[in-house]
């Protein structure tokens, strides 16, 4: 399967962003994280700020580590997109592909 035509690269995100302001879509995110409780979580929220709803929650199974979620046909989000790292006493990082 050939590359999907108009997909946005985030970069390395550490800290709370708006990223969409209008409805699209989601194909992957990858978070690595360091000095974390295990338990603390980062937030994928459909909306435009850090009180929209969450649609994706990713926790952290333990201090240090990294994941990455992928969606092939993409996880939609029909308000906006907004990166919200959670309320953590560690590092995070984290780089999302998005429409």
């Amino acid at each position: 399967m050939g590359r999907i035509q108009g997909l946005a690269e985030s970069g390395c995100l550490t800290e709370n962003q708006l990223l969409k302001s209008v409805e699209g879509y989601v194909f992957s995110i990858t978070i690595g994280w360091r000095g974390c409780i295990a338990g603390e979580y980062c937030l994928l929220r459909d909306g435009l700020t850090g009180s929209a709803k969450p649609l994706v929650v990713v926790p952290f199974a333990t201090a240090n580590g990294a994941i990455t979620m992928e969606w092939s046909q993409g996880k939609y989000f029909d308000t906006g997109l907004f990166y919200d790292e959670g309320s953590t006493g560690g590092e995070v990082w984290a780089t999302l592909t998005f429409k």
